[in-house]
């Protein structure tokens, strides 16, 4: 049976070919209201089917027509070298040598070699090698090589080689050079030019031109432009005119980028770094002390926001959490400064600003010994609140201050 299957496609593929060939010299094409072949030439079209645009064509195996104007049906396979006008459904693959229009459904590939305006469905792929309007819908990928208005949702990847106006969603990767309505994938989605609407994914977002809409990732959002919102792990702006990049980590190029060395009750000297906006930043500090003979020092990060005040005066509203090494360089148990402030700025020249306000903090301790005994901690300098749970937590909270110079 399989050997028999493989002679007939052959059979058809070379019957293909030589039509083709000789459309060259015979371009005309009649109308036929009804057609049936087993494989091409096979059938009542015999060896004119080439020539012959059906307006209902049945393929029991696959056959090769010159266009279609209603419906065909193929077990395997429809060929045209023609025009398709109306809808095509297949048991593997339909093909269009020319421009299609309408519906289109095969359990593996559609393939229109030029322009193609309708729904496409298919168990594998969706491709056409021009410009597309309408659905494709495969359980792997779909392509379109041009411009493309419409939805596209498969499986696997969407690609649109120039701009799309409308929708891609994939379980792995979009891409398209300018989206108009957005871009949904379960690992990563390119934009190589400006988009709209929202960018969601698994993993990345990278958009190349202007975002007037949303990026959010289980990782990293890239965009030249942003008006907005990108929320991420790490987030890049070139530019940002209106919105927010929230993350572990932002950088907005344009955006707010301070080194700040500063004091507190607890910590004799801090050294910070803060890169985001002024709406939201991110906070990464590294800071020491040493006192009772003991040295203690500590890793931070944070999250804080800037509300402007009348001339050179600003307002900090700061959150941040260190975990704190007691006289050794690291701790492996649970040994945390939290710690949230109001402060107030002074700008006292474009690149220089004097801060303070004061701390409520809490620390959260778990250290123990090597033979498992809760070690009592000397870090905290006073507390109003100092309690030992059942599970040898001990929390303390006491109020502080801080004061420093921003760069």
């Amino acid at each position: 049976m399989k050997t028999t299957v493989k002679f007939l496609v052959a059979f058809e593929l070379a019957f293909l070919l030589a039509s083709h060939a000789g459309a060259q010299e015979k371009k005309d094409s009649s109308a036929r209201a009804f057609q049936l072949t087993l494989v091409t030439p096979l059938g009542t079209n015999g060896v004119e089917s080439g020539n012959k645009t059906n307006n209902f064509s049945i393929n029991i195996l696959a056959g090769y027509n010159g266009g279609l104007k209603g419906l065909e049906i193929g077990g395997f396979a429809n060929i045209l070298k023609g025009d398709m006008d109306g809808a095509q459904f297949a048991g593997y693959a339909n093909v269009n040598l020319r421009k299609g229009k309408g519906f289109q459904g095969s359990g593996f590939l559609n393939y229109n070699h030029q322009e193609f305006k309708g729904a496409q469905l298919s168990g594998y792929a969706n491709v056409v090698l021009a410009n597309s309007k309408g659905f494709q819908g495969a359980g792997f990928a779909n392509v379109v090589k041009g411009n493309y208005q419409g939805v596209q949702l498969s499986g696997f990847a969407n690609v649109v080689t120039d701009s799309i106006d409308g929708f891609q969603g994939a379980g792995f990767t979009n891409y398209s050079k300018g989206n108009a309505k957005g871009q949904l994938a379960g690992f990563a989605n390119f934009n190589i030019g400006n988009g709209e609407g929202i960018q969601l994914s698994g993993f990345s977002n990278i958009n190349t031109g202007r975002t007037n809409g949303a990026q959010v990732s289980g990782f990293i959002n890239y965009t030249k432009v942003l008006k907005g919102l990108q929320l991420g792990v790490f987030n890049y702006v070139d530019s940002l005119e209106k919105g927010a990049s929230i993350g572990v980590i932002s950088f907005v190029r344009n955006g707010y980028h301070k080194i700040e060395i500063s004091s507190n009750e607890s910590m004799n000297g801090v050294l910070s770094y803060k890169t985001g906006t002024n709406s939201f930043y991110n906070i990464l500090s590294i800071g020491g002390a040493a006192k009772d003979n003991k040295l203690y020092w500590g890793w931070g990060y944070g999250i804080g926001t800037i509300v402007p005040l009348k001339g050179r005066f600003d307002l900090n509203f700061e959150a941040t959490c260190f975990q704190v090494n007691e006289d050794e360089w690291t701790v492996d148990r649970l040994n945390l400064h939290n710690r949230i402030n109001a402060l107030v700025s002074v700008r006292l020249s474009d690149n220089i600003t004097v801060f303070g306000g004061p701390w409520w903090n809490v620390l959260v301790s778990d250290i123990k010994d090597k033979h498992g005994n809760t070690i009592k901690s000397d870090y905290a300098p006073w507390s109003t609140f100092n309690k030992t749970y059942d599970n040898d937590t001990n929390v303390k909270m006491y109020p502080g201050f801080s004061l420093g110079l921003r760069f």
